[in-house]
């Protein structure tokens, strides 16, 4: 502030007298603001909780869910087809939203648009966004993930809609700070005055074949235990329409996840939902009943448990699948109900076993549930180390469909 204050008196911006008025001025309202403070009653107990997630905007509630009335058409699209199209549609409804990420633009440069084929992202989720919408609204980042999540907090607090892109979860740890300690308590800090309702696409996940250590992390508990970040994994692709669009529209941040291994698999695709179609946060799904025992689960650890059920059926075992699509907050009523009914449960993720997110589900269970079990609570996770790049290690260390299917039998054995 020295060097400072003598420059703008070198330069004739101001002079001495002018510039221990600035100062004078600044000492009055930080000691009147702190005598304001030091006056204050101190907050009530119960406020602790107080505008954590939106007061206003509800992504749970019955405004958000429309799948009941749900009509699709037009030829089955994968999960990257029905996220590009949520993209699209939600551009064309809300004009404050901004897409930029590393590479998601089509072309860097204007002029070379209609000369290139575009990139749209490594996965093409954002391909012809820029095409459509043009660089003010869909453009690239450098190479920057602080720089992606503290750019988007500044718009967010402005009234604009960032839908921003980190190009691998593997790579989200240098924006570490800005989610944990900006974006999730903005409105938290602030009693409700400052939002930043930004939505950070993260393409995640292994089962990758050589993806290996740098592009194949699972590391979601550590996202979900940060109060006020909403925080989404869909399992296909209209789930992943859905979701994203509840996403888009609610108020407060979310880290939408999008299986790499799921991009493009056939068993996931779908047909296109209209352009209203909205699934609510804190809602699972049911994709397979059963009566023998349950299975709480998401992300691609869906379909290998489908189909480690079908192979436990040839074995006279009823298997009950419950793919949780939210992990923040995620459905315990669905949980409680398919444990009461079956009375045995496993947990399957692809996240490491020892402090996974399916260690906080089998806690809850045993404690609230205990009455109701007949065997201990089963978790089927990766192994506690690195996915490894050689293909028979990564088979070895992520849970597969044998893994499953032994957890169904060791427990309906108990």
């Amino acid at each position: 502030m020295k060097r400072f204050g003598t420059f703008l008196i070198e330069e004739g911006v101001i002079d001495q007298d002018g510039l221990q008025q600035i100062k004078d001025e600044i000492d009055r309202s930080v000691t009147e603001a702190a005598d304001i403070a030091l006056a204050s009653a101190q907050p009530a107990p119960e406020t602790v909780t107080r505008y954590v997630f939106s007061a206003d905007v509800d992504p749970t509630s019955k405004e958000f869910d429309t799948e009941d009335k749900l009509e699709l058409s037009g030829n089955a699209g994968t999960m990257v087809d029905l996220i590009n199209r949520c993209l699209h549609t939600e551009m064309a409804r809300d004009p404050r939203i901004v897409v930029f990420g590393e590479d998601v633009a089509d072309c860097s440069r204007d002029r070379y648009l209609e000369t290139v084929k575009g990139k749209g992202g490594v996965f093409k989720v954002t391909a012809n966004l820029q095409r459509k919408f043009g660089s003010e609204r869909v453009y690239n980042s450098p190479l920057a993930e602080a720089n992606i999540v503290g750019r988007a907090i500044g718009m967010a607090t402005r009234g604009l809609k960032p839908v921003v892109e980190i190009q691998f979860f593997d790579y989200i740890w240098p924006a570490m700070h800005q989610i944990r300690n900006e974006l999730a308590l903005l409105r938290w800090r602030s009693a409700n005055d400052w939002k930043a309702p930004v939505v950070i696409r993260v393409p995640i996940g292994g089962y990758l074949k050589g993806g290996a250590i740098y592009h194949s992390q699972s590391g979601v508990s550590t996202f979900t235990q940060i109060p006020g970040l909403r925080v989404v994994y869909p399992s296909n692709a209209l789930d992943a329409n859905g979701l994203l669009r509840t996403a888009i529209r609610a108020d407060d941040p979310v880290l939408f996840l999008e299986h790499k291994h799921l991009y493009r698999q056939a068993y996931n695709k779908s047909q296109y939902p209209p352009d209203d179609f909205m699934i609510p946060f804190g809602k699972a799904k049911v994709v397979r009943a059963g009566t023998d025992v349950s299975i709480i689960t998401y992300g691609a650890l869906v379909q290998r448990s489908l189909v480690a059920a079908k192979q436990a059926e040839q074995e006279g075992i009823s298997v009950e699948i419950i793919d949780l699509r939210s992990l923040s907050p995620y459905d315990w009523n669905a949980i409680a109900e398919s444990v009461k009914k079956t009375n045995r449960v496993i947990v399957a993720h692809e996240d490491s076993q020892s402090f996974g997110y399916g260690a906080e589900l089998a806690a809850r269970i045993a404690n609230e549930l205990f009455e109701y079990l007949d065997a201990p609570v089963r978790r089927v996770c990766a192994l506690d180390t690195f996915v490894a790049y050689a293909p028979q290690l990564e088979d070895a260390i992520l849970p597969q469909v044998a893994d499953v299917a032994k957890a169904i039998s060791d427990l309906h054995a108990y």
